[in-house]
């Protein structure tokens, strides 16, 4: 195996672990960003969107394609202002939202603490899609290699809770769907190999994360309805953190750049004769 394919593979599975990191982070973020927003940061938020939708933004666009010729240059000036503005301004307002999860900026007392819980909550959320992710770029290997990666992402993902603290109940309901993810995709991978696994790894991904968050949702939803208090599947809070879990997995698994990438088009032997 080539050290350019190990590369592409490592920066791939991170990519998803990122992603699947990401949303618990923006929404921590945005709860504390708007318990203290004021008018002032709103104000703040549009002269930033401002600069990055006028200035950054089209300069960066055209240095990336190396041609002052805009890339939407149908768009009319007024339709194409206020969407850069908008996604300018949802920009830095997530951008603030990562910060003050990460670095609590409106109360810089802990930043040093909340950091420390920021780099372990991404550990603890990122390690599993990880390993799943380099078990399935394994899946076409050699049996054995391949399912002993695939053994070894099974074990992260029960050993996560572990080393994290977690608990026995909450173990279970992150290793289970995170094992019946795993299994659905090596099997997704191992059938086809085309710039379209991922995404069929993706579409395994949402319709497992949908199956357990419905038919666990429903369970302790007859439970509560039972008032049967010594048993809990899930509380709420944990079962929206692994909502958006499984949300920015998904994401991740559908925006990360092709592993495999599409086939070259080539022109048939007719096609060529036609145009000599």
């Amino acid at each position: 195996m080539s050290l350019s394919r190990i590369s592409n593979g490592f920066f791939f599975a991170l990519w998803v672990a990122v992603c699947s990191a990401a949303p618990e982070f923006i929404w921590q973020g945005m709860l504390s960003v708007f318990g203290h927003f004021t008018l002032r940061d709103a104000a703040a938020a549009l002269l930033i969107g401002l600069i990055l939708a006028f200035f950054v933004e089209p300069l960066i666009e055209r240095l990336r394609t190396m041609s002052l010729t805009p890339a939407h240059a149908s768009k009319s000036p007024a339709f194409a202002a206020c969407t850069a503005i908008g996604f300018a301004v949802a920009a830095v307002c997530v951008h603030e939202a990562i910060t003050v999860s990460i670095a609590a900026s409106h109360t810089n007392e802990q930043a040093a603490v909340n950091l420390q819980n920021a780099v372990s909550q991404a550990l603890e959320w990122a390690g599993t899609p990880f390993a799943i992710t380099v078990a399935w770029l394994s899946a076409r290997s050699r049996s054995w290699i391949a399912w002993s990666v695939a053994v070894a992402a099974a074990l992260v993902a029960v050993l996560s809770g572990v080393v994290f603290e977690w608990g026995t109940l909450v173990i279970l309901t992150s290793a289970l769907p995170g094992i019946m993810i795993l299994a659905a995709g090596m099997f997704a991978v191992r059938e086809t190999w085309d710039h379209h696994t991922f995404r069929r790894c993706a579409r395994v991904t949402a319709v497992t994360a949908i199956v357990w968050l419905v038919v666990t949702g429903a369970l302790q939803a007859g439970l509560s309805l039972a008032h049967v208090q010594r048993f809990e599947v899930y509380d709420l809070s944990e079962y929206w953190i692994d909502f958006r879990f499984y949300l920015g997995w998904v994401v991740g698994l559908l925006v990360a750049p092709d592993f495999v990438g599409a086939p070259r088009m080539r022109a048939s032997s007719d096609a060529w004769r036609g145009r000599r």
